[in-house]
């Protein structure tokens, strides 16, 4: 909900979760067209694993609950991770179902066979998921 020349609201448990692919589902908190960041919920099934990827620009992360392993080791519930831009992953393992709130800030983009890129989550990919939620 916007509340007019003080920012957004958002009420989280209002919100359906919205399934991607892999096993991943999200809630999309926050879009920022004008500097290309936003802010979403992610829950993660037990055993998913995202691909390899590259931050193309900073992130920041806080785990809700569950565990995230990723190339900096695992972070539990109540942990905070901060990637820098340019940092690359073979695979991020959710061992356990895992929620955590994502604060990023560029795009990430996914890598194929031979580090070519496969698909770009962007400003406007998360733009087109919020307008979905409402």
């Amino acid at each position: 909900m916007e509340i007019e020349g003080f920012g957004t609201l958002v009420r989280p448990d209002e919100l359906e979760w919205i399934e991607t692919p892999g096993g991943n589902s999200l809630k999309v908190l926050r879009v920022s067209e004008e500097t290309g960041s936003w802010s979403a919920l992610f829950k993660a099934e037990a055993g998913t694993t995202n691909p390899p990827h590259i931050h193309l620009g900073p992130a920041d992360f806080y785990v809700i609950s569950g565990v995230l392993e990723y190339r900096g080791g695992t972070a539990r519930a109540g942990e905070w991770i901060y990637e820098p831009n340019g940092a690359e992953h073979e695979a991020t393992h959710h061992p356990v179902e895992t929620v955590y709130l994502a604060n990023v800030h560029g795009a990430i983009a996914f890598y194929g066979e031979d580090k070519q890129i496969v698909a770009l989550s962007d400003w406007r990919g998360m733009k087109a998921l919020l307008d979905q939620q409402k």
